[in-house]
């Protein structure tokens, strides 16, 4: 079993982080400081670490370079919004990948996967739609669909979740990521747009009373 260690000192992030990756079937641990991330990344020995820049103890930076001269596993750092500079310096110091916060789960998800090569669906099809994810394209009836970022990544999410109930709050969790400052309605919002979009085939997004939605075949 593949091993993540995420070093993130927001215990509420953390273990929303635990809960949504859980299903990936790996194996997952915390270290909310910056000297714990250390110690579990000796002893835990995980394939990929996924690591926040403001730590406390020791930083971000710190535990970059300190991996990196002991090992080439992957490492995705997780920076603030509008740090630039944060991201270019990560990635110089030997970081493979990162993601700006708020970050969408979706996202983040695909990049763990990714990295730790596990089972990725490429395409799905249904009748005559079809959904490429390493194009990120639509096609219906052989026809392109223009969606936005927003709308590629929500139709992923249910594709991925095909027959499971998905609340608003999670749709919200998922597409904005955890700091987004949106309601409920930013839900149905999009995913009118979205049924919009799948014309003809707009019955594949049902609502479940009181909950949200729930992707399935008819």
């Amino acid at each position: 079993m593949k091993r993540l260690l995420i070093i993130e000192d927001e215990k509420e992030l953390a273990l929303s982080l635990e809960s949504h990756f859980f299903n990936l079937g790996i194996e997952i641990k915390i270290a909310l400081d910056g000297k714990n991330g250390i110690e579990y990344f000796e002893s835990f020995k995980p394939d990929l670490v996924l690591l926040d820049v403001n730590l406390p103890l020791k930083n971000g930076w710190e535990i970059c370079e300190y991996i990196r001269k002991k090992s080439e596993i992957p490492i995705i750092m997780m920076t603030a919004r509008d740090s630039e500079l944060d991201e270019i310096h990560g990635l110089e110091i030997g970081a493979d990948d990162y993601i700006i916060k708020p970050f969408s789960m979706n996202v983040l998800s695909t990049k763990i996967k990714k990295y730790l090569k596990l089972n990725l669906q490429t395409e799905y099809f249904y009748k005559g739609l079809e959904y490429s994810f390493k194009d990120e394209i639509l096609k219906i009836d052989n026809e392109r669909v223009n969606l936005s970022t927003r709308e590629k990544n929500l139709l992923e999410y249910f594709i991925k979740n095909k027959n499971k109930p998905l609340s608003r709050n999670n749709i919200l969790l998922e597409i904005w990521g955890i700091d987004n400052e949106f309601d409920e309605r930013a839900s149905d919002t999009l995913v009118k747009r979205l049924r919009k979009k799948l014309d003809g085939y707009e019955e594949l997004i049902g609502t479940v009373r009181g909950v949200g939605y729930i992707f399935e075949e008819k």
